[in-house]
């Protein structure tokens, strides 16, 4: 389960589960499937994974729906990419919730417009 495999990260424990919780709120059907890799795939919505590296490296590597163009970058937590349509984050301390948070909203919203959607860039504009 993958509140347990978090739970192996005492510093992580807690941030990672309110990331969990938070995604889950995302679809009300959504559950996570361990799959060969290690990685918790979100199910049936699949717009987020989680792999919990709790032996060594003690941190999470979130990967989402999305190119990382298609997000509002934070300099907390630089993302990067992966495999096509994909991007990626590792979540390292607990200041980075914010950010992990508003990354997966995203990625939710990305997942909601489809594989043929036109892709486009976030900015803050101020008032």
């Amino acid at each position: 389960m993958l509140e347990t495999e978090i739970a192996k990260i005492p510093e992580l424990k807690d941030v990672g589960a309110a990331l969990v919780v938070f995604a889950r709120s995302q679809f009300p059907s959504l559950r996570f499937d361990s799959n060969t890799q290690g990685r918790f795939v979100a199910t049936p919505d699949n717009f987020v994974t989680f792999t919990v590296h709790w032996q060594r490296a003690k941190n999470i590597t979130v990967t989402l729906r999305g190119n990382p163009d298609e997000f509002l970058p934070f300099e907390e937590l630089p993302l990067k990419p992966d495999m096509a349509g994909y991007s990626l984050f590792k979540l390292t301390e607990p200041k980075q919730l914010a950010a992990a948070a508003f990354y997966i909203r995203r990625a939710a919203e990305i997942y909601q417009s489809g594989r043929v959607r036109i892709q486009k860039g976030q900015k803050v504009v101020e008032k």
